[in-house]
């Protein structure tokens, strides 16, 4: 006989697509045109997990051809909702206890953009 886990539907936990529209179209609109071919945010998607991605184009060619990488948040989803999320200097990441779960991807984006509030984008 199987958990009672088995019973529930799979897709309860699927990351919501119109989530990831509102985070592509969020990374999109923070960099501005003209610094585009320096600076720009991406996000991946792994499971129900989104991690936006602050990627710099080389600055030394001794360094090589490659753009670099910094994470910059991460948002979980599960079954409370979205949650926000922040990496150390180890790139562990630890939850943001004073920001509620959210329903919407749209309310941490606005903590994330909040340029008093490290230790995001500020």
């Amino acid at each position: 006989m199987g958990s009672a886990s088995d019973s529930l539907p799979t897709m309860a936990l699927a990351v919501p697509d119109t989530d990831l529209v509102r985070v592509g179209r969020w990374c999109g609109q923070r960099i501005p045109e003209h610094a585009r071919h320096q600076v720009r945010l991406e996000h991946n998607v792994h499971g129900r997990t989104v991690t936006i991605i602050e990627r710099r184009a080389p600055w030394d060619p001794e360094y090589g051809p490659e753009w670099t990488s910094r994470p910059v948040a991460q948002l979980r989803h599960s079954a409370n909702g979205w949650q926000l999320y922040w990496p150390d200097r180890n790139t562990r990441w630890h939850l943001i206890h004073d920001v509620p779960a959210a329903q919407s991807v749209t309310p941490l984006l606005d903590v994330i953009d909040d340029p008093g509030r490290p230790p995001f984008l500020g």
